[in-house]
């Protein structure tokens, strides 16, 4: 029964391969077919050339039985039967295991099929990597030249509104210069009609005092009260603008001169600094000279030494001006010297000789 199952078990497995693995192999294919098809009464009504293999292969077996083919030839025919059995299951068995080689082979080729296809979509998914890569990197340039145009139209629409905006402002102090000046002309209009009618009113006046009336007087035009109330109305008009010009000036020349006292303010403080560190170095320059002589000519002279008198400090009044009071201490300040404050260069130069001379005979 284990064998008819197996059988069956072939049979089905040889009907789901459609071909073999090999070409040796499709040869022996329709014996294997008609093999596995075939019933055990079948294979026992062959012939007994096609088991003459068998038997030479069952001498060989029976060798190790101790010699049990020397018996005579009635028992080893009756003992050919149960090893024409044995012989016929084991070629059923050899078939068995060529169909599981085969199914197995077969297998194989459908592994190593599928192996490939697995390579040829690892190809695939690479070259699609590739792909997305390339296109990805595409729309990063893209992305950068899209915000390079939107930095760009930016960038224009600033220096357009810029333009637009000093363009505006420039147009402004035109009209603004531009009603200025109408109203100079405007002022100065004001001012030549009220001289000329101050002078026609005074000629009038002269007029009708001596009594005689010229005939240019009596032709010339006369204004009405009209005109008289819009040319004071003018005038008072030019009288506030002059005001607020005046006020205006005077505001600015206040907070000049607030800057300026801030400035003295200020300015004391860091000239005072300064002439404390330039007479700091002075100082330093001195000691350094008199450490040079010292090491020069010794102790043995340096009672005959100029002893420098210190400078005395600089002071300045609250109410007079630091400059009135030490008019070199700024120029002194510009400059690079090392000198002392109140003291020139010559001054410090010939105490520094006087205090290195040394006579021939030391």
């Amino acid at each position: 029964m284990s064998s008819e199952a197996s059988t069956e078990e072939l049979i089905t497995d040889a009907n789901m391969i459609s071909e073999s693995p090999t070409e040796a192999l499709a040869a022996f294919e329709p014996f294997v077919q008609w093999l596995l098809s075939a019933s055990e009464d079948d294979l026992a009504s062959l012939p007994e050339e096609v088991f003459s293999s068998f038997e030479a292969a069952n001498e060989v077996g029976g060798g190790i039985e101790d010699g049990a083919n020397a018996k005579s030839s009635d028992s080893t025919q009756q003992e050919d039967r149960p090893s024409f059995g044995n012989a016929i299951k084991a070629r059923l068995a050899l078939a068995e295991a060529e169909g599981e080689l085969e199914t197995a082979w077969d297998q194989l080729s459908c592994a190593r099929r599928e192996w490939g296809m697995l390579d040829d979509k690892l190809l695939a998914l690479q070259d699609e990597s590739d792909e997305n890569r390339e296109y990805i990197a595409l729309l990063e340039r893209r992305i950068i030249k899209l915000l390079q145009d939107r930095d760009l139209a930016i960038a224009e629409t600033y220096t357009t509104e810029k333009q637009i905006q000093d363009a505006e402002f420039f147009k402004a102090k035109q009209q603004q210069r531009r009603q200025q000046q109408e109203e100079e002309q405007r002022k100065a209009r004001v001012a030549s009609a009220l001289r000329k009618l101050l002078l026609r009113r005074s000629s009038d006046e002269s007029g009708n005092s001596s009594g005689n009336e010229s005939p240019t007087a009596a032709s010339s035009p006369k204004y009405t009260e009209k005109d008289v109330q819009r040319l004071q109305k003018e005038l008072a008009d030019s009288k506030v603008a002059a005001a607020v010009a005046k006020a205006e000036r005077d505001d600015r020349r206040h907070a000049i001169r607030r800057a300026e006292r801030r400035y003295r303010f200020f300015r004391r403080p860091h000239c005072r600094c300064s002439l404390r560190r330039r007479r700091q170095q002075g100082y330093r320059l001195t000691g350094a000279a008199w450490r040079f002589n010292w090491r020069i000519i010794g102790p043995r002279r340096l009672t005959y030494l100029i002893k420098m008198e210190e400078p005395k400090p600089v002071q300045f009044d609250e109410e007079s001006d630091e400059e009135e009071q030490n008019p070199g201490a700024f120029m002194w300040i510009e400059g690079d010297s090392l000198a002392p404050p109140c003291q020139s260069d010559r001054d410090v130069v010939s105490k520094i000789v006087e205090i290195a001379r040394v006579t021939p005979a030391d």
